[in-house]
């Protein structure tokens, strides 16, 4: 690690915070704790080494987890060079023939926000938040874009992306449940896989995999792809080892 990036790393862990524990999403009869610290204007070298620490964000807050009990948030990433897509994610791929990415700046529009009310409604039960989307993904403190998808052009996804010197970042990816059958989430990782080998870019992050969490499974079906061991706070490789 680079010095500079050291001392900033020990600044961040200086003013960062531990909230109280609440219900864990994740896991039942868990609780979660994370470490937040809120942070802005990151270089590409100071973001890189957060995410090589475990840290993940939303808009300017920045959190990891510090469950006293358990340590099962696992951060994942996808060893870009060496990926070789699965029997599944080639038929994904061969789907999506006709699907067109576009990559552009951060911006909100009334048929993004469409998607994401049909997202956060048909996959999370959830009601739609606009001060989530405004706060959370499109406030910015680093090098962040958005990637759109579009079938036959009419654009029916959005992942939102940081780029690091080292690493694409997967923030928050939203589609609309019309296209569910195209597999866009899967997709929108295989489009930044590539994307990431062509920048020259070894890694693509995938934030935290839960063992025992059904919904997670999918960021470890995407191979070779490495693991964070908190205890002995260095990246593994493939499988978790708890």
């Amino acid at each position: 690690m680079h010095f500079r990036n050291y001392i900033r790393s020990m600044e961040i862990s200086a003013k960062s915070f531990i909230a109280n524990p609440e219900e864990c999403p994740y896991l039942h009869n868990k609780t979660k704790t994370y470490r937040y610290s809120v942070l802005y204007n990151l270089s590409p070298e100071e973001h890189n080494t957060l995410l090589a620490q475990g840290w993940r964000h939303f808009g300017y807050t920045f959190f990891q987890p510090a469950c006293y009990s358990c340590m099962l948030c696992i951060p994942v990433r996808i060893k870009t060079f060496d990926f070789k897509p699965t029997k599944s994610q080639r038929r994904t791929l061969r789907k999506n023939v006709n699907t067109r990415a576009c990559i552009n700046e951060l911006t909100l529009t009334r048929k993004i926000y469409s998607i994401y009310e049909d997202h956060s409604i048909s996959r999370f039960k959830e009601l739609p938040s606009l001060q989530f989307l405004l706060s959370n993904v499109l406030d910015v403190c680093s090098n962040t874009y958005q990637i759109e998808y579009y079938c036959r052009s009419q654009l029916f996804a959005v992942d939102y992306i940081d780029e690091t010197h080292e690493a694409l970042s997967s923030i928050y990816c939203i589609y609309h449940s019309d296209f569910a059958y195209l597999s866009p989430g899967i997709y929108s990782i295989l489009y930044a896989i590539e994307l990431a080998h062509q920048k020259g870019l070894p890694y693509l992050y995938l934030g935290y995999y839960v063992p025992g969490c059904n919904v997670m499974e999918y960021k470890i079906s995407f191979h070779p792809y490495q693991w964070f061991n908190w205890e002995k706070q260095q990246w593994c490789d493939e499988p978790v080892t708890l």
